[in-house]
C-alpha cells in the first residue's frame, strides 16, 4: 500500500509558466484511505499588474497585499511534499508552474514527480475535468478554481481512482534537494466572504 499522497493545486496568472505566475498554492496530504493528515494554503505575492483571469480564480491585487512571495514559502512547500507522493490533476501544468517558480527563484535544481490524476481517470473511462470527474465520483468541489477546495477535491477523486482500481503505476516520494530553503511559517489565505 502506498504512504502518504500530497495532493495539491495552484492558481496562476497564466496558462505559460514561463510568462505566468503561481498567486495561490494548496497541499492536502491523505493516506491511501483517504484519512486527511494536513492541509497547507497560500496566496502567493506577486510583482506584476496582470493577475490573467480574476473572473475565474476570484483573486484580486487587494487579496495578494502582504503574501509571502513564492520564495518566501518555497521551503514550507519542500518539507511539506517531503516522503510524500504528490499528486495533482492535469499534473503537468502545476508541475511545470512549481519548477519555474522555483527555477525563478534561483533555488537551484528541483526534481518533482507529478502522479496525474487526469491520467488515471482517463484510464478508466471517466471525465477529464476535474469538477466533472468529482461529481461523477460523488466528491464533493464547494469552489472551483480555489486552490484549496481544488486539492481536496483532488484527494477525494484520488481515493475513489484506487478504490475503483486504477492503475497507480510507478510511485515517487518527493525528496527535497540537499540546499533548499528553511521554512518560513509565512502564509495567508484568501479571506472569507
Amino acid at each position: 500500500m502506498p504512504g502518504i499522497f500530497a495532493c495539491f493545486d495552484v492558481e496562476t496568472t497564466s496558462l505559460d509558466p514561463k510568462k505566468g505566475h503561481i498567486i495561490e498554492i494548496a497541499v492536502v496530504k491523505i493516506d491511501a484511505l483517504g484519512e486527511v493528515h494536513s492541509e497547507w494554503a497560500s496566496l502567493v505575492g506577486v510583482e506584476t499588474e496582470d493577475l490573467g483571469r480574476p473572473d475565474i480564480h476570484g483573486i484580486t491585487h487587494q487579496m495578494l497585499q502582504g503574501a509571502p512571495t513564492f520564495s518566501d514559502i518555497a521551503g514550507d512547500l519542500m518539507e511539506i511534499l517531503s516522503g510524500c507522493i504528490p499528486v495533482a490533476h492535469n499534473a503537468g501544468f502545476d508541475q511545470r508552474f512549481v519548477l519555474s517558480e522555483w527555477a525563478k527563484a534561483g533555488l537551484g535544481p528541483l526534481e518533482l514527480e507529478v502522479l496525474d490524476t487526469l491520467a488515471l481517470a482517463r484510464s478508466l473511462g471517466l471525465p477529464g475535468k476535474l469538477g466533472d470527474l468529482a461529481e461523477s465520483l460523488g466528491v464533493p468541489l464547494v469552489d472551483a478554481h480555489q486552490a484549496l477546495d481544488d486539492t481536496r477535491a483532488l484527494a477525494g477523486v484520488l481515493v475513489k481512482l484506487i478504490e475503483k482500481g486504477a492503475e497507480l503505476g510507478d510511485l515517487y516520494e518527493f525528496q527535497p534537494p540537499l540546499f533548499k530553503p528553511e521554512p518560513s511559517g509565512l502564509f495567508q489565505l484568501r479571506p472569507t466572504i
